[in-house]
């Protein structure tokens, strides 16, 4: 038994730390879980780092060091202190990019953020900051994007920075991102629900009291019914109204004046007053109208967070499409391994249906690759050796074997993310109409608000405070605060109901004044399905169908081709069927010999078949020995709803273009039927954006509608965009409409429900400016007390949010 002991002691000692490499000491116990499995650590520091390294999704980082990592020292307790372990440069690569110039980009993702004036502050400070070239935040995202220069800024500062603004930094990761957007909503629950209880309890205490001033009521009881409304409101100020203060706060110690500023004020100021009438038995109490308030304006900020979050699908990274495992050529046999593993140079087999993990050229074998991922097209292109493949792109006839031309950062693939990540900063700015007036109205009612009460110390002291708070109340920004979100709020649920998802904040206002919108072909005003448009039939009749000769081909192809055939019964008999990757499919039937596809393939067996005729469709030949029998045209039917949209925007005075990948002649064909006088085909990503931007410089407002990834990086620079169903997930998540039934009337729908919410914004603005600028006068001169100051506030704010409910009803297509 001892010698167990005395092994087991000296196994423990033996024990390394898995952060820093040193001996773990015998009689500790530091151990902490990482990707599931538990890890020994030698001290309290090295948990503590692993535990921040673990908790922000960076867990791979282990498996991708070289060595390990430096102990953290003891004197760790500081604000800065904590982000040190970012500085490492190996942890700092899994969220941040280096260019050649040394200059690096990092990507952060912020907890705390509220509104479009915390991405301002944020922008502002670190703008101002020695080192930094460029900061940029991404409200929807919650994410802050910087590009510095290590030499005069630290990684680890720029976290500190942020923290002391009152903001949680921490890398960017997916995994972070969702939890983070759970435990948020989460919390705005809690808050808003103890605000609607305590608003509930106050309320059934204040009809009591309201009735005993009109009644008459002991003291005691008065004294008693103040007491509980003290206790609850107090609660619902300090937890539930507390984002409100800090806000406020935050904002107004780097001298910046937002909307938060006069709320805080009220509820503070109303609170303190009903708590001072309270304790001394004197005055009114507005504990009511103060948990009132709260409530509501937690209600319309929820309400507009949670649309927000609920429909904002995960930010989407394009790496995510490849596979997971690849099977590379080493040491003269085929073996599988991680796809991160892949370098410059490596042999790598790619299986029919796979999808490709790397920019490459083949080396053997021949095939066809899908590449909608870039192009939009079902089509596939053929391939062969010496030519080029690309990352996230399917290889679906036969085996490839290629050689890797570099990293997935040198990809194709990953370039086309970049150029979403640029076009979502370049997006227009369309500040709403709240944030274009608000700062000028929160300075004015600051300043008529010390008018106010300096004017009336002198006149009548005894009053001063009071006549003071019913104009910081009556002039409390409620009703302009909601004019816009619960108007927003309305318009999208309507918009959800009738099947479009809204995802951009400014998207409803930029779309009411759209001045052009673009339509991409395939999969958008095309169903991006192949089907039987006609068939030119050669030579003799048959008496077979040619049709079922041909599906019964097809049968035995992966070619999207074959989906055309899928609904026909096809003919039997056929035996030894095979196919010709890049030319067709060859079979044997009562001992002739068929052949499908193309027009060089099929004239090897057929020489008198003719050329495929010259239109817009795409044409497959089928002949068997020394006899064509036909060509078959094939094309992407167009939607039946697509002339109808189309039509109605030019009707209403829109600028309609087609802008689309495909370089065939069906693009003009298409906008030959649909009357779109402004075509550009063949259009790479890139180009897309230019021909955007270009319209944007000119003073236009553009919105497009398309579908597939090469449609991601323009939909994000539009002004107003939309995803039809059958989007891919990249293109959903820019852009800021999505159609969830694929009916493109409902493009038109969410146009004219646009235009009405601006109207309902525009009034909501007029109603709450003008209640302020009547009613502040009034209550600056002594006219309103504080409690229909209340009321008068609570009333405001309640018509405008009537006023947007009108636009609850789903829109008219």
């Amino acid at each position: 038994m001892q010698r167990s002991s005395e092994a087991d002691a000296a196994s423990a000692a033996a024990e390394t730390c898995y952060h820093c490499g040193e001996t773990v000491p015998a009689g500790t116990d530091f151990y902490i879980d990482i990707a599931g499995q538990s890890r020994p650590m030698c001290c309290p520091g090295c948990r503590a780092v692993a535990g921040l390294i673990a908790a922000n999704g960076l867990e791979s980082f282990y498996q991708r060091r070289t060595a390990y990592n430096e102990q953290p020292p003891d004197h760790q307790t500081g604000n800065h202190d904590r982000y040190i372990i970012y500085d490492d440069a190996e942890l700092a690569a899994t969220f941040c990019e280096t260019d050649a110039g040394g200059t690096v980009t990092a990507r952060l993702l912020l907890g705390g953020m509220t509104c479009a004036a915390c991405t301002w502050l944020i922008e502002q400070t670190l703008s101002k900051s020695a080192g930094v070239i460029r900061a940029s935040v991404n409200l929807q995202q919650s994410r802050l994007d910087i590009e510095f220069d290590p030499r005069e800024l630290r990684l680890s500062e720029i976290f500190s920075r942020v923290d002391d603004l009152g903001y949680q930094p921490r890398p960017f990761q997916a995994s972070t991102q969702h939890r983070q957007m759970q435990d948020e909503y989460r919390t705005d629950l809690r808050r808003l629900g103890v605000a609607g209880f305590g608003m509930m309890q106050v309320g059934m205490f204040a009809i009591a009291l309201h009735a005993g001033d009109i009644q008459g009521i002991e003291a005691r009881y008065q004294g008693l019914l103040r007491g509980f409304s003290l206790l609850v409101a107090s609660f619902v100020v300090l937890y539930s109204a507390r984002p409100f203060f800090t806000t406020a706060w935050r904002h107004l110690r780097r001298g910046v004046l937002v909307m938060d500023l006069p709320v805080a004020l009220a509820i503070g100021l109303a609170w303190l007053a009903s708590a001072w009438a309270t304790v001394t038995g004197t005055g009114q109490v507005y504990f009511d109208s103060v948990v009132m308030f709260t409530f509501f304006l937690l209600l319309g900020r929820f309400l507009e967070r949670r649309v927000r979050q609920r429909h904002a699908l995960t930010w989407f990274n394009a790496e995510n499409t490849l596979p997971d495992a690849v099977t590379i050529r080493r040491d003269n046999r085929w073996e599988t391994v991680p796809r991160m593993q892949l370098e410059k140079g490596h042999r790598v087999l790619v299986r029919a249906g796979e999808t490709i993990p790397a920019d490459a050229e083949i080396i053997e074998g021949a095939s066809a690759v899908r590449e909608d991922t870039f192009n939009g097209e079902h089509l596939p292109r053929a391939v062969t050796c010496g030519d080029t493949v690309y990352a996230g792109t399917v290889n679906v006839e036969s085996a490839l074997e290629t050689h890797v031309l570099g990293s997935y950062r040198d990809s194709r693939l990953a370039a086309l993310q970049r150029s979403v990540e640029i076009a979502q900063t370049e997006k227009p700015r369309l500040a709403r109409l709240a944030d274009r007036i608000a700062s000028w109205f929160v300075g004015g009612i600051l300043l008529v608000t010390a008018a106010t009460a300096l004017v009336w110390s002198q006149v009548e002291p005894e009053r001063a405070f009071w006549i003071t708070l019913s104009v910081l109340v009556i002039s409390c920004p409620c009703a302009l605060a909601l004019a816009t979100p619960a108007a927003l709020t309305s318009a999208a649920s309507a918009l959800r109901r009738s099947g479009v998802i809204v995802r951009g904040e400014n998207a409803l206002e930029a779309l009411a004044r759209a001045t052009h919108m673009i339509f991409d072909k395939t999969g958008t005003l095309t169903e991006g399905t192949l089907c039987i448009a006609e068939i030119d039939r050669l030579g003799a009749p048959l008496q077979e169908d040619l049709l079922a000769l041909g599906a019964a081909l097809q049968h035995y192809s992966t070619h999207p081709v074959a989906k055309a055939f899928s609904d026909i019964d096809g003919a039997s008999g056929f035996e030894r069927v095979k196919y010709h990757v890049g030319a067709g499919l060859e079979g044997c039937r009562e001992g002739r010999l068929y052949r499908m596809g193309s027009e060089s393939f099929c004239r090897q067996l057929a020489p008198d078949l003719p050329p495929r005729p010259e239109t817009e469709f795409y044409w497959i030949a089928l002949c068997r020995e020394g006899e064509a029998l036909a060509w078959i045209g094939l094309t992407d039917s167009l939607r039946r709803e697509a002339s109808t949209v189309v039509d109605g925007f030019r009707r209403a005075g829109l600028q309609v273009e087609l802008l689309t990948g495909d370089s065939s002649p069906q693009a003009l064909a298409l906008a030959r039927t649909l009357q779109i006088e402004r075509v550009e085909r063949g259009a790479q990503p890139q180009q897309k954006m230019a021909h955007v931007r270009d319209l944007q410089a000119a003073g236009h407002v553009v919105g497009m509608v398309g579908d597939g990834l090469n449609d991601a990086p323009v939909l994000s620079l539009a002004d107003a965009s939309f995803a039809v169903a059958g989007a891919t997930d990249l293109a959903r998540t820019q852009a800021d409409f999505v159609i969830i039934g694929g009916d493109l009337e409902a493009i038109t729908g969410t146009w004219a429900k646009s235009r009405q919410c601006r109207r309902v914004i525009l009034q909501n603005f007029a109603w709450a400016l003008g209640y302020n600028t009547c009613a502040i006068p009034l209550a600056a001169m002594g006219y309103i007390p504080p409690w229909a100051a209340a009321i008068g506030m609570s009333l405001s704010s309640l018509l405008v949010v009537l006023n947007s409910l009108r636009l609850n009803r789903p829109p008219r297509t």
